[in-house]
């Protein structure tokens, strides 16, 4: 069961339950929600068709090897996959804020 979390607009100082959305601009995906009161948006996630293609491996293997011992090598390729995940939503987060 997922409980929902009320949080406080930073604009408006009211509290809401937020309700994800998700938007295309070409190859550009972004989630965000908006505050019910006053509409200010919140940026959650960037991702492009590259990186998406990326979260879906490391969510295949990572559920793959879920329960089991994991070799060295192994550990080393899913902690690099999330690394570069990570950095990767990152620079596009940054790329969004700065043409958004």
């Amino acid at each position: 069961m997922v409980t929902k979390k009320n949080c406080r607009c930073d604009a408006c100082g009211c509290a809401f339950v937020p309700e994800p959305k998700t938007q295309r601009e070409g190859e550009i995906e972004y989630s965000f929600f908006n505050c019910d009161y006053c509409g200010k948006a919140y940026l959650v996630s960037v991702t492009d068709a590259d990186l998406r293609k990326d979260i879906r491996k490391y969510r295949t293997l990572a559920e793959k090897l879920k329960g089991k011992p994991l070799s060295e090598d192994t550990l080393r390729e899913v902690t690099e996959l999330k690394d570069a995940n990570t950095k990767r939503a990152a620079k596009l987060r940054q790329i969004y804020i700065l043409e958004g």
